[in-house]
């Protein structure tokens, strides 16, 4: 068996953005290939029957697209010199691809920058837009207003005013006084309707073509934006609008039109906080009558370094919702109906990327058991899934992969369960270094399926175990609560676990243990070094060490950090401080690598540079890798070159000590 290289990723192919067309007989979907050259992933629009894939047209950069009929799919493009002007200066364009001629013309041109999200009626679309007041302006100026509205928005680049908090977000950036709206766009007269006005923000929404209704979720713009949000209807026909539930006690995270009903997923988080897991109501009378209550996550919390972009995994055909729910170590599907009927239909070995309904048929974008992403039908009778697409059956074939090895550690209270990798060429009586790898989240879990970095570091001749610890996903509520137990709970599970595969794998070398993780794996990597020195070099990755200033800093500080330490920084300060790696800073022997990105607003820099100097300050081993112009995500949809440096150096720090 060949062996997989660190670079074998820009050879894999990434499948998103799947879509069912209005008379659910086709399906949309890009494929995604890596530019290292040009230091970006490019698109390719395919479609299927459910049999047959064919490639529609090169996206380029963009992922972004929808059916505007049967016959016709409406792209984001500006192809001239003129339009690509035209585009920097917050103008929309948008082309029709014909589908069976693959013909090109132009078709829509509006004056501010917005997305077409929905074909309404043959002379109504739905746009959405996330706009500041100078922006929305854009779409109702003169050309000479226009022209000084322009010149004083460049001004503006300079500088944020800034009145609310948050103000940035992870990805999107500075979001400072934006606002999400929904337009509805009159093809025929070019009369645009805005559906929201500029007091609340738009959330998820839904649409009934049926009945001309959209239902969409909103928060108050306050101050300090609230988690909780309320649902509004608006028929499209009449310009009407209504509230439908105006209470502000509940996280409202996804709508469903259900037969006649409106349904909602959401959570009140009393119990457990923001990741409390949700139920799903109906929506009588400006009150949330329980459905029913759903004891895991919905939706697919399942890890990997593996995908770019993303898909729905949940949809309503007939009389009942679709959706997937993370179980333990691997995505299912359930329905639902009006009734509280609940029913578990497929259980994927592997993970549900995205999921559509054609022909009377199930599609879905998987990654099933240690195979990259690809499209396959899905047959709940039999429980067996049929592989459509094979974009990455050769990347990988004659290389050596190894399958996950079960670990189960059993506690009195519970269980927890994680994997190992056993190296290449793998001989009981030789010894190994190994890697302990730490998910993010926390409230997220590891599976069964394909992980690059996991794999190659398998392929250097390294074990690999990780494992789902106390506050991962899948197991409910109680298992992923971890509130104000930060380093405690978690790391006993971490450090057991750790443990239990030495002792069942006796040729690790106990001398050559490493330990990496990010995000809250970051977290869990700066604490595990503050409290032991069992581990001989450690890479921490978009980490947390101070709750502090995290409070104040990151994007979801304000609330997050509250929660998950169940304290207030300056009312609680010492029950902050005692959750922070940055504490134990000064009992740290263990060279640390930290690896960072100069726009992860999620956990800012400031929380590795407060670290780093601390342990230079020391004079312990340690360095620090800065990413320009990536954000929180580098690991998984950074750039190319980006996402090889860094594994490049995570792989030679540790190569340093094996």
């Amino acid at each position: 068996m060949k062996q997989i290289n660190l670079n074998h990723f820009l050879k894999y192919k990434y499948l998103s953005a799947l879509i069912s067309s209005p008379e659910q007989r086709k399906a949309l979907f890009a494929v995604a290939k890596t530019n290292y050259d040009k230091n970006d992933y490019f698109y390719d629009l395919y479609e299927t029957d459910g049999v047959k894939q064919r490639k529609l047209f090169s996206l380029g950069k963009k992922n972004s697209f929808i059916y505007e009929d049967e016959n016709n799919v409406l792209l984001p493009l500006a192809k001239t010199k003129k339009e690509k002007k035209l585009e920097k200066e917050k103008y929309t364009i948008y082309y029709r691809l014909n589908l069976s001629t693959k013909e090109l013309t132009s078709a829509y041109k509006f004056s501010f920058p917005v997305e077409i999200v929905e074909v309404l009626t043959e002379n109504k679309l739905l746009l959405k837009g996330n706009l500041t007041k100078d922006e929305l302006q854009l779409k109702t100026l003169t050309k000479e207003a226009r022209k000084e509205k322009l010149k004083y928005l460049s001004k503006q680049k300079a500088y944020e005013e800034i009145e609310q908090i948050p103000f940035y977000l992870n990805g999107p950036g500075f979001t400072a006084n934006k606002t999400n709206y929904l337009f509805v766009y009159n093809v025929e007269t070019k009369a645009l309707l805005q559906v929201n006005d500029s007091q609340v923000s738009v959330g998820s929404f839904e649409i009934n073509k049926v009945k001309n209704e959209i239902i969409y979720t909103a928060s108050k713009k306050l101050d300090k934006r609230e988690l909780t949000n309320q649902v509004y209807r608006y028929n499209y026909l009449v310009n009407a609008s209504e509230i439908l539930y105006s209470k502000t006690d509940y996280a409202i995270k996804r709508l469903f039109f259900l037969a006649d009903e409106i349904v909602c997923y959401g959570t009140d988080m009393k119990k457990l906080g923001v990741n409390q897991n949700g139920s799903f109501y109906l929506i009588v009378d400006n009150n949330l009558e329980l459905l029913t209550h759903f004891p895991t996550s919905v939706g697919n919390s399942i890890g990997s370094d593996c995908r770019l972009g993303s898909s729905k995994t949940n949809l309503v055909a007939g009389d009942k919702l679709y959706f997937t729910t993370t179980v333990d170590d691997h995505s299912e599907i359930y329905s639902l109906d009006k009734q509280a009927n609940l029913k578990r239909l497929y259980v994927a070995d592997g993970s549900i990327d995205g999921l559509v309904f054609i022909n009377n048929q199930f599609y879905s974008i998987m990654m099933h058991k240690q195979k990259l992403q690809e499209l396959y039908r899905l047959d709940f009778q039999k429980q067996k899934q049929y592989q459509l697409t094979r974009y990455n059956s050769r990347v990988l074939s004659s290389y050596y992969i190894a399958k996950p090895k079960e670990v189960i550690v059993k506690f009195k209270t519970h269980e927890v369960k994680g994997f190992v990798l056993l190296p290449k060429d793998y001989d009981a009586l030789n010894k190994y270094p190994a890697i302990l790898n730490i998910h993010g989240g926390p409230k997220t879990v590891y599976g069964k399926i394909f992980y690059h970095e996991m794999q190659y570091w398998a392929n250097k001749g390294y074990f690999v175990f990780f494992a789902n610890p106390r506050g991962s996903d899948g197991k409910g509520d109680e298992f992923s609560d971890i509130r104000g137990k930060y380093g405690t709970i978690d790391y006993q599970d971490l450090m057991a676990f750790t443990d239990k595969v030495l002792k069942k794998y006796p040729a690790i070398d106990k001398q050559k243990l490493f330990v990496t993780g990010g995000s809250y794996g970051g977290f869990m990597t700066n604490w595990i070094i503050g409290q032991t020195d069992r581990f001989k070099a450690a890479a921490t990755q978009r980490s947390i060490s101070n709750w502090i200033s995290f409070f104040g800093t990151s994007d979801i500080g304000y609330y997050f950090a509250k929660d998950q330490t169940a304290g207030h920084p300056l009312k609680d300060f010492d029950q902050l401080w005692e959750q922070s790696p940055l504490k134990y800073a000064l009992k740290i022997k263990t060279p640390l690598l930290l690896i960072h990105s100069e726009e992860d607003y999620r956990c800012p820099m400031e929380q590795a540079l407060q670290l780093y100097v601390i342990l230079k300050d020391r004079g312990i081993r340690s360095r620090l890798v800065w990413f320009k112009g990536e954000n929180h995500d580098l690991s998984r949809s950074g750039k190319p070159q980006g996402r090889e440096k860094r594994l490049t150096e995570i792989t030679n720090w540790f190569g340093q000590y094996r």
